[in-house]
């Protein structure tokens, strides 16, 4: 993971019923928040477009972060099913980036 100084984007929405709809469009970034206090969470982001690449970027309240894709558990299925173990009590954030997208992408990202 890497190290950053973190400026929290003003428009980040809270993530308050563990799970979100949205959307994105080519290049368009969402940013959510959630108050993490357990030592272990998971994050699921799907869409339903397989021609759409969409990416996750989860940011540590340390600052550290790291970007995940489609294919970072080894397989296309247009989900990114992460568990967060170790955990830092605080806010964490989550950034979903549209990277390859034609038209409008939803998605829902559930933080639990």
């Amino acid at each position: 993971m890497a190290a950053l100084v973190l400026l929290l984007p003003a428009n980040a929405k809270e993530i308050e019923i563990n799970t979100v709809y949205d959307s994105v469009r080519q290049g368009e970034a969402d940013w959510f928040y959630e108050y993490i206090s357990s030592s272990s969470f998971d994050v699921y982001l799907v869409w339903n477009n397989p021609s759409n690449s969409l990416t996750l970027t989860v940011y540590s309240p340390d600052g550290t972060y790291q970007t995940f894709r489609d294919s970072s558990d080894g397989r296309v299925d247009r989900k990114i099913l992460l568990t967060i173990s170790n955990a830092q009590t605080g806010l964490w954030y989550f950034k979903v980036y549209g990277e390859k997208v034609s038209g409008v992408q939803h998605y829902s990202l559930t933080v639990v």
